[in-house]
């Protein structure tokens, strides 16, 4: 069984070194149209690829390399002995006190991220969906109520609904948000999660690695600083989220080894918040820093371990169960049917895992799945720290030449390993904020970095090649943290849509100004219509043939007038409803403030107006001084600006 497992990790450790070394993103199709995902991935894969072995970077990765070939020549070894009694150092003070100090700083970098850089916006739809679902839960409601007209509403993501309007992400993370909203902000949520993820990481990781607390440490040091995951948590994304449960239930499993069965029972629950966060990687790291703690762990007592163990899974599943009931009673209440996730009923059952058509209508097989799991891991260390350290080949490395690797190494790969290959069966990708779909293993992936760095730096016979090696990934780190992911951060600020002043009296009804494709879109999702259904036709079909359907049969020459008014409406420029909305009144909650709408024509948006006579009617348009900011003027005048004079 052991020459099997230590044949499967020097396969894993081959293929991780072969992803990332070799350009095998090129296998994504290179006549694919711009803004397509191959071409989307194929050239950010050549961009970390270059940018990470130098070809773009070469005199900043020579130097690099230069220095730390010169610093172990002529260093006489003295570094390894710099090394161990820095290790010795770090491992001196209590675990409570580091894990205390990890909580501090997680929560306050977090802090920082989200309301001095983000300012307290995302740039993602993904957490602007989940944070208007967060402000239904804080006002006591599952949802918002059933749209009398939705197609004012209707944003991608969330569902309609005969029992309400509901997010189709699993509630776990939006009722993490909603607590923080009931605090005093989303923020706060954010703070405690990377709070948590310090705390337990240092807690969970020295249990795990008992004679190598250094190495735990600096594991969790870097997870709590890594710009990746400080991106994510401060954008409001549920990948931190996870992770920091996925911790915590790696301590309560380890407390579970010898201690009482109620430690099993809290890493159910833990486990429970993962699955109802996101529910593939929430089961898969989930399972390996639970289940997999215990099926490792050694057999004192050979005679007593079946018992043992049966009872640790007993009160796990236990644990787990009001999670998975709750689960389960969500969505038969909105979705039909206990197995049915949101994202199945939003876009049909195109969402799942596997090779087949996605939701955008677009082939995902085999050679997407491994260009961008290619993309993906050349991207992490970049994204990681900010850095050029090719950080999954030096862990591939480690993997392939180490002799064996202990308890901990193995549960800590199995956390990092296996998001990623639920990612290569998963058609949706994307780097925004780097891999993100692997933003759930970043501390396992930190923690793996120390432990393979420093076998790295033992490995050699000759001393100054160990000082080298040592060298390299203290100088690559420390640029990373100190300036380029720093940098890493700052630069998705470009993608921070400023929500427009409103100077006009409260309550009022703005109406935003999207994109025509948004405006049919909406009205399609309204009748209702799938989400991948919508964006079929709109990817296969003239948005003025969509608009002749929508309106109904009439003479062609007046749908060809209609298109051309939808068209020159359009001439500003275009904003998101799903930016500003979550930071307003919502439907159903009534509210004394900004109630943002769809801008549908003058003619439409009446029949809104109407609904509400103690709101005053705003629009909002793309401010033509200041390129995709929006801009509130009165009601009227908007109309002239976009609409021109409405016809009788």
């Amino acid at each position: 069984m052991n020459v099997l497992l230590d044949a499967a990790r020097r396969v894993v450790g081959l293929a991780l070194v072969v992803l990332v070394v070799v350009p095998v993103f090129v296998v994504l199709d290179p006549a694919a149209p711009r803004g397509a995902m191959d071409d989307l991935m194929r050239r950010s894969g050549f961009e970390h690829w270059t940018y990470t072995w130098g070809v773009a970077t070469g005199v900043w990765t020579l130097l690099v390399v230069g220095v730390a070939v010169l610093a172990g020549m002529f260093g006489g070894g003295r570094l390894s002995g710099i090394l161990t009694r820095m290790g010795r150092a770090i491992e001196r003070p209590p675990a409570w006190s580091v894990a205390a100090f990890m909580g501090l700083l997680g929560a306050g970098l977090a802090t920082a991220v989200a309301l001095v850089v983000f300012e307290g916006r995302t740039f993602f739809n993904d957490a602007s969906v989940q944070l208007v679902q967060a402000r239904y839960f804080a006002a006591g409601k599952l949802s918002g109520p059933p749209l009398a007209l939705p197609e004012f509403w209707t944003i991608q993501f969330m569902v309609p609904t005969a029992a309400g309007w509901v997010s189709q992400y699993p509630p776990a993370h939006a009722l993490w948000l909603a607590a923080g909203f009931k605090l005093g902000g989303p923020w706060i949520a954010v703070a405690a999660t990377m709070g948590m993820l310090g705390v337990f990481s240092v807690l969970s990781f020295e249990r795990l690695l008992p004679d190598r607390i250094a190495a735990a440490r600096l594991g969790a040091l870097l997870a709590v600083t890594s710009p990746m995951l400080l991106a994510l948590a401060g954008a409001y994304m549920n990948h931190a989220t996870v992770a920091a449960f996925a911790a915590l239930a790696l301590w309560l499993s380890l407390r579970a080894e010898t201690g009482r069965a109620v430690w099993a029972l809290a890493a159910g629950g833990a486990m429970g918040v993962m699955v109802t966060t996101r529910p593939i990687s929430g089961l898969l790291i989930g399972a390996a820093v639970t289940a997999g703690v215990w099926l490792t762990a050694p057999r004192r007592e050979p005679g007593l371990h079946r018992p043992w163990l049966l009872r640790r899974f007993a009160w796990w599943a236990l644990g787990g169960l009001p999670f998975a009931v709750g689960f389960g009673w969500f969505n038969a209440r909105f979705f039909g049917s206990p197995l049915t996730l949101g994202y199945t009923a939003a876009a049909g059952p195109s969402h799942g895992l596997g090779f087949h058509v996605d939701p955008w209508g677009r082939m995902y097989g085999f050679t997407q799945a491994l260009g961008y799991t290619s993309t993906e891991l050349i991207s992490l260390g970049r994204e990681l720290f900010g850095t050029v350290l090719p950080v999954a080949a030096l862990i591939g490395l480690y993997l392939l030449l180490a002799r064996r690797l202990g308890r901990g190494e193995r549960i800590l790969a199995a956390w990092a390993l296996l998001p990623v290959i639920a990612s290569a069966l998963y058609w949706h990708h994307d780097l925004v904020a780097g891999p993100r779909m692997l933003g759930e293993a970043v501390p396992a992936w930190c923690a793996l970095l120390v432990l393979a760095t420093i076998g790295l730096v033992r490995a050699p016979r000759r001393r100054w090649l160990s000082d080298a090696v040592a060298v390299l990934v203290l100088i690559a780190i420390g640029y990373g943290l100190a300036a380029g992911g720093r940098g890493r951060v700052v630069r998705l600020t470009g993608r921070l849509v400023p929500v427009p002043e409103v100077t006009e009296p409260s309550p009022s009804l703005v109406f935003v100004h999207e994109s025509w494709q948004d405006r049919i879109g909406a009205r399609l999702a309204a009748r209702p219509m799938r989400l991948d259904s919508v964006r079929a036709l709109l990817t296969q079909y003239d948005p003025c043939r969509l608009e002749g359907a929508l309106v109904g049969a009439q003479r062609p020459e007046e749908v060809e007038d209609r298109c051309l008014r939808e068209q020159a409406s359009d001439r500003l420029g275009r904003l998101g409803l799903t930016d500003y909305l979550w930071h307003g009144d919502l439907p159903g909650l009534g509210g004394s403030g900004v109630l943002w709408a769809r801008d549908l024509g003058p003619e439409a948006n009446t029949h809104l107006i109407e609904s509400y006579p103690d709101r005053t009617p705003l629009l909002a348009i793309p401010d033509p001084e200041r390129r995709g900011d929006g801009l509130v003027v009165p009601y009227q005048m908007g109309v002239n600006a976009l609409w021109g004079p409405t016809p009788p």
